[in-house]
Order: C-alpha cells, then sequence, then structure tokens
C-alpha cells in the first residue's frame, strides 16, 4: 500500500493463506473456473439468499448469536472442510460478520480468503485479486 494513499497499487495474482485479497462476485467466478484445481468455496455472509455459483454458505451473523457462537461455527467449519476456501461477503448492502478485529482475523485466517465487494476499484484493507488470464 502506498503511504500517502489508502488504496493498494499493486493486485495480487492469488488469493494465498494470510494474505486476503478482494474481489467482485462477476470476477471471482470467472478466476475461480480458470483454476486448475476446484477448492469448494462457501461464502460468509448475512444471509443465503445470494450465494454465487455452485458456493456453499457459513452464517455471518445470526440474530441472538454472540460473535464467540460464530466464531464456534466457523470453527466446526474449518474442521469439516479441511480444503475449503472462505469468501467473505462484504458487498453493498451486506450486514458485516460479526466477528471483532475482522482485517487481523482475516490476516491470520488457516484458510484461503477472498473477499466479496461490489467494487474492487475502491480503497479496501486487502489488494485486489487480479488473475493473469
Amino acid at each position: 500500500m502506498d503511504g500517502d494513499e489508502k488504496a493498494w497499487k499493486h493486485s495480487q495474482p492469488m488469493p494465498m493463506r494470510g494474505s486476503p485479497c478482494v474481489v467482485t462476485e462477476a470476477n471471482a467466478l470467472v478466476f475461480t473456473s480458470k483454476l486448475p484445481i476446484k477448492n469448494r468455496i462457501f461464502l460468509f455472509s448475512d444471509s443465503d439468499r445470494a450465494i454465487p455459483g455452485d458456493w456453499g454458505y457459513v452464517a455471518s451473523v445470526r440474530q441472538g448469536v454472540p460473535p464467540e457462537g460464530i466464531m464456534a461455527e466457523v470453527d466446526a467449519w474449518l474442521r469439516q472442510y479441511p480444503d475449503a476456501w472462505l469468501a467473505v461477503d462484504m458487498r453493498v448492502g451486506v450486514i458485516p460478520p460479526a466477528i471483532p478485529e475482522l482485517e487481523d482475523t482475516l490476516r491470520t485466517f488457516p484458510r484461503v480468503v477472498i473477499v466479496i465487494v461490489s467494487d474492487d476499484t475502491r480503497d479496501h484493507a486487502w489488494p485486489r485479486w487480479n488473475l493473469p488470464l
């Protein structure tokens, strides 16, 4: 990231553990379809109403469930799907995940993380995923 700006100067060719990246839903679907290995992807979102493609779903907020409860569900998901990717839904209109210190949590998350956004050209805490085609 540039010291004078909040935007990342360079994109990232692939999401990696410890280095999440942002991508639009449309680009995520295109990029993942071109990958040689098809890992299962789960959308970490406030609702299962808008799950892209054949992705699964993990609740990021639930009425009456504290952040500790959400993290317990994520821990169970981690054990059940050891090779899956987590797509964190940060699109406009979506309630952000009920997790304290989200940026740090995603950077230390033991899986590949992509952050689904409505506009990947805006300033984000992570670089943009731009798969070289």
